[in-house]
């Protein structure tokens, strides 16, 4: 499995983990990643992540500098207030280690970039 893979198939596994019992404020039904497809009856919220930007940059000898950005969507339901969606986004960042320390991030620290 490559680096990038693994990556984000450990922010699918950090965005997983949002619901009350591990003591976030929202409870999210489902996370659907890179190229899976949301059913249409999906309860709400959910989680979408999508890779908009993939490119290849600075090269160097036989290996090239990749670099990501990933997009996470929150799905709620139309009659959802907005301090659900506010406290789902304060939710996906802590799930991500933002406000953490590098050593207490689910997330290790490392390249942004793979080299590939």
């Amino acid at each position: 499995m490559s680096k990038a893979a693994e990556l984000t198939a450990a922010i699918e596994a950090c965005l997983g983990e949002i619901n009350q019992e591990n003591g976030y404020n929202t409870i999210i039904e489902g996370v659907y990643g890179v190229g899976d497809n949301a059913p249409d009856k999906a309860r709400t919220p959910y989680l979408i992540i999508r890779l908009p930007d993939d490119e290849g940059g600075q090269n160097v000898g036989p290996t090239i500098k990749r670099s990501a950005n990933y997009e996470i969507e929150a799905i709620f339901s139309r009659s959802a207030p907005l301090t659900d969606l506010q406290n789902c986004h304060h939710d996906i960042l802590r799930a991500l280690g933002i406000g953490k320390s590098q050593v207490q991030r689910p997330l290790k620290p490392g390249w942004a970039g793979e080299e590939s």
